[in-house]
Formats: C-alpha cells, structure tokens, sequence
C-alpha cells in the first residue's frame, strides 16, 4: 500500500500541479492557490492510490517496463541463439501472450503469475546463451582434437555430417542425439587431456633439470584444471538442456492448467520453478572462476 501512495505521489501530473500551485502562489504573493493545491493533494491521497483505476494503471506501465527490458535482452541474445533455441523462445512468448489473454480481467493473484512466467522468459535467455557459450567451446575444443589426429581415427559418415571439426550433427534426431554427441564430445577432450598428462608425467619422472622440472610440474596443474573445466561445463551444458526444457514444460503446465486449478496451486509449480531457476543461476555464478581461468590461459 505504501508503495502506491509513494507511486502516486511521484506522478509527473502530481508533481506539476503541485510545483504550478506553489510557483503561482510565490508570483502572486497569495498563499490561496498553495492551499488549494495542499487539499487537492490530500483528496487525490485519499481516493487514487486505492482506486482500481490506479492499479490498473500501475500493472500497465510495470508490464511495459518488464516487456522494454525483455525486448532489449531479446535483441542482445537472440541472434547469438542458433535456431532451434530461437524458436523454443518465440513459442514461450506466444504461451505466455495466450495466458495473458486467458486470463485478461482476471483477480490479482494472476499478475504475480504473469510476473514470474515473465521472470522465467528471461532466464531462458540467459541459459540459452550460456548453454550455446559452453556447447561452441567444447565442439571447437573436440574439433581441434580430431583435427590434429590421424585420418584413419575418423568415421567417413561423422566427416560428412560435420563432426570431424567438432560440432553438433547438423541434423540431430533430438534430445537423444544431443546428450549422445555430449557425452562423446566431453569423453574425446578428456581422452586427450589424459593421453598429454601421461606423457608430461612420464617426462617429469625421467628430468633431471630442477627448473625444467618446475615448469612440468605447472603444465600438469593447468592440464588437470581445463580435464576438471571440462567435466564441469559437459555437466553444465546438460543441465542446462534440461532447464531449458523444464521452464517449456513449466509454460505448457500453466497454459493447461490455468483455469482449473486454485490460484495458490498455480502459484506453488510456478514458485517451484522459479526456485530451481535460482539455483540454476548460482551454479553459473559459481562456474565463472573457472571462465576467467580458461580465458587466461588462453590468451
């Protein structure tokens, strides 16, 4: 409630009424048009901020400032997307406008819901991108490996659909072929990583060179740190899948269930999914150490 009175004095048609009654009243050297402004203040205090009026007012601008920022995010990480995440996107919108106008008219209790559903598009965003970040690196760090070893390592069919520089099959038979190409992906890197440690570890037990030494010693640290990174963003990557298809699922729960269900039912799965998100969101965070440290070793 406070936050409506707050609101509706911070109105720009407030403010220049009262600012335009205390400018005449200082031209004028009449205190009567300040006093007429304080009891017009005091009578739009008493009756606009709890009027329906105002409310309805208050979630149109909240819903053009959340649909500006969704537009700016869109325009920034759609075209990063390849197209099949751009299309699980654009249908999500579409869900959620349908919900929208399900329930136009509707109690309250379905903004919060319009809100959170709105929360979790961004997020999709912003997993997709990450999730398309993570799976690029490991496709080049896979094709620079099968790149660099004999041709006679290579399947003839993965050169003609495009695996043999590391990406995904051009046309993956679905979820199935994805989490395929995952796990191999992830096992051929960490092959190589584990076929280079052997070999600096067979060097280091053989030197003799204190300071040569040393600097064998760092390369297998840096070497079992990117094994470890990679493990990690294979585990990432799936998750992310995952979330990504959980959020749908999340989309297509509450279009079906919308009118049928109590509100606080609603409200629970959608709570549910939001929490996940979070958790989601903090694993990202808490992976980014490990970012800064690739993008160092790299440069």
């Amino acid at each position: 409630m406070r936050n409506r009175y707050l609101a509706a004095l911070q109105e720009s048609y407030n403010v220049l009424g009262l600012t335009s009654m205390v400018a005449l009243s200082a031209a004028t050297l009449n205190p009567l048009p300040l006093l007429i402004g304080l009891v017009a203040e005091a009578a739009y205090l008493i009756f606009v901020p709890d009027s329906s009026w105002y409310g309805a007012h208050l979630s149109r601008r909240d819903d053009a400032k959340v649909q500006a920022r969704r537009d700016e995010l869109k325009a920034k990480t759609l075209p990063l997307l390849r197209p099949q995440l751009q299309d699980r996107f654009m249908r999500l919108e579409e869900v959620r406008r349908e919900i929208d106008r399900q329930a136009a008219g509707d109690a309250t209790w379905m903004r919060e819901v319009l809100r959170k559903l709105d929360f979790l598009l961004e997020k999709f965003l912003h997993f997709a991108v990450k999730e398309e970040q993570f799976r690029a690196y490991l496709a080049e760090a896979r094709g620079e490996i099968e790149s660099a070893a004999p041709r006679s390592q290579f399947n003839p069919r993965d050169l003609r659909n495009g695996r043999a520089r590391g990406d995904a099959p051009l046309n993956p038979l679905g979820a199935a072929s994805e989490t395929a190409w995952l796990g191999e992906t992830v096992a051929i890197v960490q092959g190589a990583y584990d076929r280079e440690i052997a070999a600096i570890e067979a060097h280091h037990q053989a030197e003799t060179d204190a300071s040569t030494r040393a600097i064998l010693q760092k390369r297998l640290e840096v070497l079992r740190r990117r094994r470890e990174f990679i493990s990690k963003m294979g585990k990432i990557v799936a998750n992310l899948s995952h979330q990504l298809a959980l959020l749908e699922d999340t989309f297509g729960l509450i279009s079906d269930e919308l009118l049928a269900r109590p509100p606080e039912q609603v409200l629970a799965d959608i709570e549910d999914v939001v929490s996940q998100t979070n958790t989601m969101t903090q694993v990202l965070e808490e992976l980014a150490p490990y970012e800064r440290m690739l993008s160092s070793v790299s440069s």
